[in-house]
């Protein structure tokens, strides 16, 4: 009886959490994850979270935010989950990775320059998004220590920078910068420089039963097709 009690009690609190919506911060940057006026916060990101929590049975509420501020808000508790997570928390439990996530370095494809490895990036101004000195390691951190270098959230501001010839590089996701480039510029081509390696991310929970949850909702969607579906669909 006891262990049917504690049965009951346990179901019971997983459909009370499922009954109110869950709250989840994601960083601001199309095609991952932006604002659209007719349909709300909209993306990558979004979409196959989305889509794993409804499966569940969960309603979503979506938190567009500066990664930052992202970073403090999920460490504060304010959120139930956030993404992408390269960043850990007291009480927080990482995902399985799905965000095929490439920084790169781009340049106007004008100036002809040549940044084969990260040390190429000495002399030069460099912008980047926040915390990327601690997210792409030390030797990026030596790279750019002492030149002209600045973290800025607004992605479009980094690229208008970059225009206008205020900036020699912008550091920052591939499909990111480009899907916005391509908004602002169309008619201004880029140069990428792949310099990084590639890291996958996932994001984080405040509750270990719902990271169990999604990863294997993750590898559910990947399964039937679901994911590379979404993926296809911010081409």
């Amino acid at each position: 009886m006891r262990f049917v009690l504690l049965l009951l009690i346990f179901s019971f609190g997983q459909v009370h959490a499922a009954s109110q919506p869950l709250k989840i911060a994601v960083n601001i940057g199309p095609p991952w994850a932006f604002y659209d006026g007719e349909q709300g916060v909209v993306g990558i990101d979004v979409d196959i979270l989305k889509h794993a929590f409804n499966e569940l049975g969960y309603e979503t509420e979506f938190h567009l935010l500066a990664y930052n501020r992202l970073i403090k808000d999920f460490r504060d508790g304010k959120y139930d989950v956030a993404s992408p997570a390269a960043f850990t928390a007291d009480h927080g439990y990482l995902s399985t990775y799905y965000l095929p996530f490439e920084d790169v370095a781009v340049s106007l494809k004008s100036r002809q320059l040549t940044i084969a490895d990260i040390q190429d990036l000495k002399g030069k101004r460099v912008i980047a998004y926040q915390s990327a000195r601690n997210v792409l390691g030390e030797e990026f951190a030596d790279a750019v220590n002492g030149n002209s270098y600045l973290e800025e959230a607004e992605r479009e501001v980094q690229l208008t920078l970059l225009k206008n010839g205020k900036t020699d590089v912008v550091v920052g996701e591939k499909r990111l910068l480009t899907y916005i480039m391509n908004k602002l510029y169309p008619n201004v081509a880029l140069t990428i420089h792949p310099i990084f390696e590639v890291k996958p991310y996932g994001a984080i929970l405040k509750q270990e039963f719902l990271r169990d949850r999604l990863n294997q909702q993750i590898k559910k969607m990947q399964a039937t097709g679901e994911y590379q579906q979404i993926m296809e669909k911010w081409q």
